[in-house]
């Protein structure tokens, strides 16, 4: 096992909605976030999106958290009943003779009780305090993928803006050495494909621009679907909310200095995903019920007990009497002894034992896969930005001057606005990887948003 960096495995929250905000990335104002969580929205109203309120609208208005809410009391509530004790049946009964003198009429009246064996009642009692473990652990479970969820999405927000914020300044750029170019071709300094170069290097920033514009129209979209309430989820009611944007990012995604990750210790991060990880919680308390489960079916191969008691009156033509009836039934396991229901437990059992190893194995794969992809991201960070590209912040600038001065030509400019570009959006596309990886590995260890968060140098300060 590599032994990687940590200081502790803390996270989702606040200084996820740090990492989130990438420096505390702000949605502003737009009737898309400018609601209530109840889904009011006022023309005048503006506000600001930040992690912490986005989590809000998210546990307030995901249908899949109230979906995973309402499984989980239905499956309380089955288990309780299961647990409590079985109710007394009533029965009156009339035995009437017909006698030479008269009538001999007899009534009845009965309380039934089945009884229970105590380690029956017991058993039955851990499985449902086993369910409601389980079924929380469920919900919560849910809850930390869909900010898991919550945080891919705003951060394709921010790089989507910051993707158009590149491409809309270079395409600029490229437009005016475009027209710069036909006059000059108008006028004969310019020849045929030394034009057509510069027509080709527009018509494919356009492109990359309008391709740009869409992925951030669509990520807005993703975003606000997850956010708003029921009644305004629907296609048309979310492209109407706005178009808003994310401001304080770029800067951040765009920086050259590259986040440096605390070493994370693999098996330290195994551990606290084991121990903190719904997904786990849920198996291990599965296998309890089916335990507990197994237990209360071995009762089944004992005799059932029945008691049944009650007042009764015995009319006769002389005098009434009265007196009572008392009794036990016991149900003899002759021809169903109950190993059937034995052993059908005891398979469910198997599948739980072997569902939670399937579990444990999931988890230990996606601890060691976001373990790999931060590392490995971060290196490749380190790399670019500060032995391959620490220069290209400038570059597109400084061949702009050098151009006005006239020391390189049109064509120089456009490659080395070229190359700034395409430098600027590697480390856009890797600082991305970067967060996601850091996301996938809080959510694999299985913080809390009210947990402290995984800390890592760079990724959570203000850059500015």
């Amino acid at each position: 096992m590599n032994c990687r960096s940590v200081r502790g495995a803390g996270a989702l929250g606040r200084a996820l909605a740090a990492m989130l905000t990438i420096t505390m990335f702000s949605i502003v104002g737009s009737t898309a976030i400018a609601q209530d969580l109840d889904g009011n929205v006022g023309p005048a109203f503006s506000d600001t999106l930040t992690f912490a309120r986005a989590a809000a609208m998210l546990e307030a208005n995901s249908p899949q958290l109230r979906a995973a809410q309402a499984e989980a009391r239905q499956m309380d509530r089955s288990a309780k009943v299961d647990a409590l004790y079985p109710n007394p049946s009533l029965s009156v009964q009339e035995e009437r003779t017909n006698l030479a003198d008269g009538v001999d009429d007899q009534w009845y009246l009965s309380v039934n009780q089945s009884i229970r064996y105590p380690g029956e009642q017991g058993a039955r009692r851990r499985a449902h305090d086993a369910t409601r473990r389980m079924a929380d652990a469920t919900v919560n479970e849910t809850r930390t993928r869909l900010l898991n969820e919550l945080r891919h999405r705003y951060l394709n927000v921010a790089v989507a803006q910051a993707r158009v914020t590149v491409l809309q300044d270079v395409t600029g750029q490229v437009r005016d050495a475009e027209r710069a170019a036909h006059i000059r071709f108008e006028e004969g300094d310019l020849g045929t494909f030394q034009k057509a170069r510069l027509q080709v290097a527009r018509a494919r920033y356009e492109n990359d621009l309008s391709e740009a514009q869409l992925r951030l129209r669509d990520a807005r979209i993703e975003l606000a679907y997850l956010l708003v309430p029921d009644a305004r989820a629907t296609l048309n009611e979310v492209k109407a909310l706005g178009a808003y944007h994310v401001e304080g990012g770029a800067q951040a995604l765009l920086s050259s200095r590259a986040p440096a990750p605390r070493r994370i210790d693999e098996a330290e991060a195994l551990q606290q995903a084991m121990a903190r990880r719904g997904a786990v919680h849920a198996a291990r308390n599965r296998l309890d019920v089916r335990t507990a489960d197994l237990d209360a079916a071995r009762y089944g191969r004992y005799p059932s007990l029945n008691l049944s008691a009650g007042p009764k009156r015995q009319s006769l033509p002389s005098s009434t009497t009265y007196g009572y009836t008392a009794g036990i039934v016991i149900g003899l396991p002759l021809w169903n002894g109950g190993r059937a229901a034995v052993d059908a437990e005891r398979n469910r059992r198997e599948v739980a034992r072997a569902e939670l190893e399937s579990t444990r194995r999931d988890v230990e794969i996606q601890v060691h896969d976001a373990l790999e992809r931060v590392d490995s991201f971060g290196e490749r960070l380190r790399v670019v930005g500060q032995q391959v590209l620490p220069g290209t912040d400038s570059l597109a600038s400084d061949a702009r001057f050098v151009y006005g001065e006239g020391e390189i030509s049109l064509f120089e400019l456009l490659d080395a606005v070229d190359a700034a570009t395409q430098a600027a959006l590697l480390r856009l596309d890797l600082r991305q990887g970067f967060l996601r990886a850091l996301y996938d590995l809080e959510h694999a260890i299985g913080v809390g948003f009210e947990d402290e968060p995984i800390v890592v140098n760079g990724a959570l300060e203000v850059q500015r």
